[in-house]
């Protein structure tokens, strides 16, 4: 009966899983119509622009430092001059002047110039009549990055400057300078249609990043409320990358940051390097690369650490070598999750199978918008717009794992409860197997017990009288009949503590007989010992206080604890004992031995328990001291 409930419950949860991954299909499917909606709704707006871009009949001189000039430049004849293709003109320190014609308007209607890059870090307008003998330059405006957002001709994300009103064919000359890639679509607008145009396009920017703002906080609240990791990583990878496609745009230095041009400066650099790394470690943690694929952990320890020394080096190394270093690092980062999630999709993880279709959005927008940015394919749309439907289709891919990993997690968490329900059943049974079990035995181990326990307790009387007297015996030296090294080493750890509790001086004296070899040699080993007990008694004799310690440490070597002695009190009681040796003689076999005793004595309120050692080491010390000065000395010093 329970293999048929193990059954039920495995069918259960394979049926569990299966309705999972079919509900996560049909969301898959309702993401990529979203897509096509989105992708329908752009390519609608696109048709709303009024001509191609102006720059493709634009002509381009790269200035040299002597050149850089508007006076020298209009002066130029059209061979200095060179025709463009496109309006990607890649990294370069120099200066690039633009030069194009704009014809007479047939209405009354304001035009407009839109240079539709927004990151350009110097952008210089002239419009210059030259139907006359003498160029006429009718007005010039300064505009870019490098300026703070209020001091534009007009307030806008992109770099928009009014056309002046002519009758004839006006000039207009061009010159942009940055850091970073130069991009120039110059643009024609007529400011009705360029109104027009800009508020139907608002309708899709909003859209965006109302959607993306509210992946973002939403995820950032389930990480509050959960803690999981995941949600945190989800929520900067998608709040990165909107405040990226911000900065590029023009958006967030018009609303967020207007005034800070230093942070516009680097915020493109700052977010991609950021993204890179949230987006590798979110895919990292919702695979468990970390646990289940152990080699591709280094692959994504690699990128994290090169991202964190690229912005570290962010603020040292020159804007253009950053960005030829971000191009390469960027690349490198997302084929490395890329293969690593389509690899980890084979292995039949369903979450990496939506992860693997987020990335592939990604990666066909964003080659959509490089190649429409550079002129190899002809879309007349934005190539911003493109990124910006596959980061939504990526971002809602990316939450359709994250939703479906924490299913997995569900269903697995169900299961260990329904496995935890079965192992309590079976745990309580066996609790009451057991209870009869230890019923039955106590009624036949208490009589047992009974019998066996006056037994046991005459043995234990014994055992402990056996023990006492062994500990006893083992503390004491045979020879001298007073402690030995092992009651001392025990002996020193109590007083030590009392003196650190009481604030009371520990004194320890170090005594060894002088010359007790020659003894030894002269008249025996027999005598040798009569002499240690010999000296045994006159230390007893001279040391009387209970709480003093005499303790033979090793062959003609003794050491006295005195407890709550200061070091006057403790040199005095040594002397005392030296005079005694001195005057002292032993009788051996009709032989009187006569010997003298050297001593180190110091003393010290002891403050650790290291100090106790150190304590004993500094006597020992003063002990070699008296030797070396002499013999039969008493050498006394505090520690």
């Amino acid at each position: 009966m329970s293999n048929n409930k193990a059954n039920a419950i495995d069918d259960a949860n394979l049926t569990d899983a299966t309705a999972s991954n079919r509900n996560g299909l049909w969301v898959g499917l309702l993401i990529l119509l979203i897509g096509v909606t989105l992708f329908i709704l752009v390519y609608s707006l696109s048709g709303q622009r009024e001509a191609p871009l102006i720059s493709k009949e634009a002509k381009l001189h790269i200035a040299s430092n002597t050149t850089d000039n508007i006076q020298k430049v209009m002066q130029f004849p059209d061979t200095q001059w060179q025709s463009i293709e496109n309006s990607n003109f890649g990294i370069s320190p120099e200066a690039h002047w633009f030069k194009v014609d704009i014809t007479p308007s047939t209405t009354d209607d304001p035009r407009l110039i839109e240079v539709s890059y927004a990151t350009l870090d110097f952008v210089d307008v002239w419009f210059v009549d030259q139907t006359q003998e003498q160029a006429v330059i009718l007005s010039q405006i300064k505009s870019g990055d490098n300026l703070a957002f209020n001091k534009r001709e007009i307030s806008h994300d992109q770099l928009v400057f009014a056309v002046p009103d002519s009758a004839f064919t006006i000039s207009l000359y061009l010159r942009v300078k940055t850091q970073g890639i130069i991009m120039v679509p110059i643009k024609l607008w007529k400011e009705e249609q360029y109104i027009q145009f800009i508020g139907s396009h608002r309708i899709f920017i909003g859209i965006f990043y109302g959607f993306m703002a509210a992946m973002g906080l939403i995820n950032l609240f389930l990480f509050v409320t959960s803690r999981n990791v995941s949600t945190l990583l989800y929520a900067g990878y998608v709040i990165c990358l909107s405040l990226l496609l911000a900065s590029s745009q023009g958006l967030a230095y018009r609303f967020l940051w207007p005034e800070s041009v230093l942070f516009q400066k680097y915020s493109s650099l700052v977010f991609a390097a950021l993204m890179v790394y949230f987006s590798s470690a979110f895919t990292a943690k919702l695979l468990d690369i970390k646990y289940k694929f152990t080699p591709l952990r280094k692959f994504y320890n690699a990128i994290s650490i090169a991202i964190f020394l690229y912005i570290a080096c962010l603020f040292i190394l020159p804007i253009s070598v950053m960005l030829l270093l971000l191009i390469p690092m960027v690349l490198i980062a997302f084929f490395v999750v890329f293969l690593t999630t389509i690899y980890i999709a084979f292995k039949g993880r369903t979450v990496a199978n939506y992860l693997s279709v987020a990335r592939c959005s990604l990666l066909l927008s964003a080659l959509f918008s490089i190649a429409g940015s550079n002129g190899w394919i002809s879309i007349n749309l934005d190539p911003i717009y493109l990124l910006m439907v596959g980061a939504v289709i990526e971002a809602l891919f990316m939450a359709l794992a994250l939703a479906m990993r924490f299913n997995t997690q569900r269903l697995a968490a169900k299961r260990a409860y329904i496995k935890a329900g079965e192992n309590k059943q079976k745990t309580m049974q066996a609790k009451e197997d057991l209870m009869r079990l230890q019923k039955d035995t106590k009624e036949r181990l208490e009589s047992a017990v009974g019998e066996r326990s006056y037994e046991l307790e005459i043995a234990i009387r014994e055992l402990n009288e056996a023990n006492h007297e062994l500990e006893r015996k083992s503390s004491i030296d045979a020879l001298t009949g007073i402690a030995n090294r092992r009651l001392y080493d025990k002996k020193i750890l109590t007083e030590a503590r009392r003196s650190r509790r009481e604030k009371t001086p520990l004194a320890i004296a170090m005594i060894d007989i002088d010359h007790f070899k020659s003894v030894n040699d002269t008249y025996g080993h027999q005598a040798g010992d009569e002499a240690l007990k010999h000296f045994t008694g006159i230390l007893n004799q001279c040391i009387k206080r209970p709480s003093d310690t005499i303790c033979r440490y090793g062959g003609e070597e003794f050491v006295v604890i005195l407890p709550n002695t200061d070091l006057d009190g403790a040199a005095a009681l040594m002397e005392n004992v030296r005079l005694i040796t001195e005057v002292s003689q032993l009788d051996f076999e009709g032989d009187l031995i006569k010997f003298t005793a050297s001593i180190g004595v110091s003393t010290r309120i002891i403050a650790t328990d290291a100090e106790s050692e150190l304590l004993h080491a500094f006597a020992d010390k003063l002990l070699y001291k008296a030797k070396k000065a002499g013999r039969n000395k008493v050498m006394s010093a505090e520690f």
